[in-house]
């Protein structure tokens, strides 16, 4: 017996219908079980981005003896985008260096980046990359003789990390490169890291506790900074676990100059979060502080505050 034409083509179409609707499920669902890569960061205009002037002061016995402003500009990045799938990736970013012609000749510089990807708020994985120039200096008096260096050459670390269910893998590597600490430098800087990477040899931890893994730094603190009241968590760098804890209080004073600065709306509040890090197995911890705008969907500082050497206390204070 011979089927109708028409009820053919509708059998037809609907199959066809179906075969693509599986097809896409199955292209998602491979996309998703792919390992997140660089290649695909969110674009530049899916998010915001805030400028910083760096500051130092100089410490003797935690009094401050020297203040320099304007010695170095800083960079945050929060970028993130929805896809069909459900699938959230969000970019987060630091940058910071000295200017040497405002810095007596020192060339510092520091970067962050990390990219997370989560799904349907199931799970997340990230994968990070840092670099920074080695800076072995302990005392105000060894980072005089640092000051002015002629040294064509000079050892940045770099460190890259991957945080996935069951596993917590992480690399580092030093190479040689010349002191330029200029935004013309960087794609070189990272470049000459990337290729040092590429020969180091990966540790792995392997993570079986029933919490979800930790989020690397950036994306901890960002998952802290909107919540009401002391809050905590952990977070993984260089193969290591930290522990990461904020208390939050308002500042009228801060928010007031955020205001006359035109950084902030003229309603705005603004929060100061005080931060300390450890490592999970014991050691010194390590305080920061941070102003955000009070309720913002994407906090990035509009200061920072932290001492990276017991001599040595910086401050991003956000530009226009």
């Amino acid at each position: 017996m011979t089927m109708p034409l028409g009820t053919f083509t509708r059998r037809t179409f609907g199959r066809i219908c179906c075969a693509a609707l599986l097809a896409g499920r199955r292209f998602r669902l491979a996309a998703r079980s792919a390992p997140l890569t660089w290649g695909q960061l969110p674009d530049a205009g899916a998010g915001c981005e805030r400028r910083y002037r760096a500051d130092a002061q100089v410490l003797l016995f935690s009094i401050p003896v020297l203040h320099r402003a304007n010695v170095g500009d800083g960079a945050a990045v929060w970028r993130e985008t929805a896809g069909e799938d459900g699938a959230v990736v969000r970019l987060l970013e630091f940058t910071g260096r000295s200017a040497p012609e405002r810095a007596a000749g020192l060339n510092r510089f520091g970067m962050v980046q990390e990219l997370s990807r989560t799904v349907d708020g199931a799970g997340t994985e990230a994968i990070y990359f840092g670099l920074m120039t080695s800076s072995p200096e302990e005392s105000a008096a060894e980072a005089r003789k640092a000051l002015h260096s002629n040294a064509k050459e000079v050892w940045f670390s770099a460190i890259e990390g991957r945080i996935a269910a069951g596993a917590i893998s992480t690399a580092g590597a030093r190479f040689l490169a010349p002191p330029r600490t200029s935004p013309n430098a960087r794609n070189e800087l990272i470049e000459r890291a990337r290729q040092a990477l590429d020969g180091a040899p990966q540790r792995t931890m392997e993570w079986r506790s029933a919490q979800r893994a930790p989020l690397p730094f950036l994306h901890a603190l960002a998952g802290l900074l909107n919540q009401p009241g002391p809050a905590e968590t952990r977070y993984a760098y260089n193969g290591r676990l930290y522990q990461l804890r904020v208390e939050r209080a308002p500042d009228l004073k801060a928010a007031s100059a955020f205001r006359d600065a035109r950084l902030i709306p003229p309603t705005a509040a603004v929060t100061r979060i005080s931060g300390t890090l450890c490592r999970v197995e014991g050691g010194k911890p390590i305080e920061f502080r941070l102003w955000i705008e009070e309720g913002a969907a994407r906090p990035l500082p509009l200061r920072i505050e932290y001492q990276p050497k017991s001599f040595l206390r910086l401050t991003f204070e956000a530009v226009g």
